[in-house]
């Protein structure tokens, strides 16, 4: 089942300076907020990715970076700081100027919200930034309890002789999403892969909090047999639902579903990952149907747009512009696209494309969640009933 996306490893920029003005720009990806998940509910335990900053020189005379923080606030007061020192900030560049060498930003410019983090004139360098080059900061992770409202990065260095410091905040959003949400699916199911940090999704800037669901047998298997053909799969065919009211923007149902991309019998992890890696890459070229598969996108209003990807062919019932409501049948279960074996993968986002958008994460109004003590957000590996 894994993940819509490959995972590796943004965003218009709220900055301000000390000397000169304006001349460093410091940008974030996602651009509107930073979104927490909860790790323990009744702890008030959160978690949060900051997956991309980029700072930026615009001016004429270089800017040579000491350290940087990167700070947690509640109400006007630094909670928590990390200091990223010079060997980390020469580690950080070292990193950024590989994957801009490599192609990563345009192969996976959705991670990177397309040009507006990295926009083409800039050429990643550091830990010294001539004009036009800049430094790319990713995936700072951070554990907290209690409430956060605030991010805010500020680079210290020198430019011309003189010291400067570079600051840039972005909001902090620990809400779910703001429409009444049902589980996509009917019955008992598996989330492999949701909001954690040791799954794909977490990483990935549109799928942060998106959900890979399976079903498994009692054998605690997901198939039967070999599992070598689709229909070996327990989730194969189910009925797909809309999670809320909403209408239809975009809709794929061609695509044909490949089997060679679910693991062969005898197949090793490690041969199958790496046969999974060059696969994946090559779907990534060929563009979004090549990763989605069949899906469809649901616009929900209040900015909140919903994905489910990797139908099978012909499933799809519905067209661009029908209105649906929460619970009707917009199609099947299946295994097409970016997919290795039959699972739903779903998630909201605040934009109708399904990759170029920012995760949200959803509460769903009709589940229960096996082993819960209490109602709490779906975690990877939890076994859902949904009414």
């Amino acid at each position: 089942m894994k993940y819509l996306t490959l995972a590796f490893f943004a965003v218009w920029s709220l900055s301000a300076a000390a000397a000169p003005p304006k001349s460093v720009e410091i940008r974030f990806c996602p651009a509107s907020a930073v979104r927490t998940y909860p790790l323990e509910s009744r702890r008030d335990l959160q978690s949060l990715l900051l997956q991309n900053v980029a700072v930026i020189n615009h001016g004429s005379a270089p800017f040579k970076i000491d350290d940087i923080d990167i700070e947690l606030l509640q109400a006007n007061r630094v909670v928590e700081s990390r200091k990223l020192d010079r060997e980390a900030v020469q580690r950080i560049a070292d990193r950024g100027a590989k994957l801009q060498a490599a192609g990563i930003l345009e192969q996976v410019a959705f991670q990177f919200c397309g040009t507006d983090l990295i926009g083409s004139d800039i050429k990643l360098a550091g830990p010294i930034l001539d004009r036009n080059r800049g430094l790319l900061i990713v995936e700072q992770v951070f554990a907290f309890r209690g409430a956060r409202d605030t991010l805010r990065v500020r680079v210290h260095g020198n430019v011309d002789g003189h010291a400067a410091e570079f600051t840039g905040s972005i909001p902090i959003k620990s809400e779910f999403a703001q429409n009444n949400y049902i589980f996509p699916l009917r019955g008992v199911w598996y989330v492999g892969y949701g909001a954690s940090f040791h799954t794909g999704h977490r990483w990935a800037v549109p799928e942060e909090f998106a959900l890979d669901i399976a079903k498994v047998g009692e054998s605690g298997l997901s198939h039967k047999g070999d599992g070598t053909r689709f229909d070996d799969y327990y989730a194969y065919g189910a009925d797909v639902l809309a999670a809320a009211d909403g209408r239809v923007t975009s809709v794929a149902n061609d695509q044909q579903e490949d089997p060679s991309a679910m693991q062969r019998p005898n197949e090793t992890q490690e041969a199958y990952f790496a046969r999974l890696q060059k696969e994946q890459g090559e779907r990534l070229a060929k563009g979004l149907t090549a990763i989605t598969g069949n899906y469809v996108m649901i616009d929900h209003g209040k900015n909140e747009y919903s994905l489910y990807a990797h139908l099978q062919p012909g499933s799809v019932g519905i067209h661009v512009g029908d209105q649906v409501k929460a619970g009707d049948v917009i199609g099947k279960l299946g295994s097409s696209g970016n997919s290795t074996e039959p699972h739903l993968h779903f998630h909201v986002c605040d934009k109708p494309d399904p990759l170029m958008c920012a995760g949200i994460p959803v509460n769903f109004s009709n589940i229960t969640i096996q082993w819960a003590d209490l109602p709490r957000p779906i975690q990877s590996g939890d076994v859902v009933i949904a009414k």
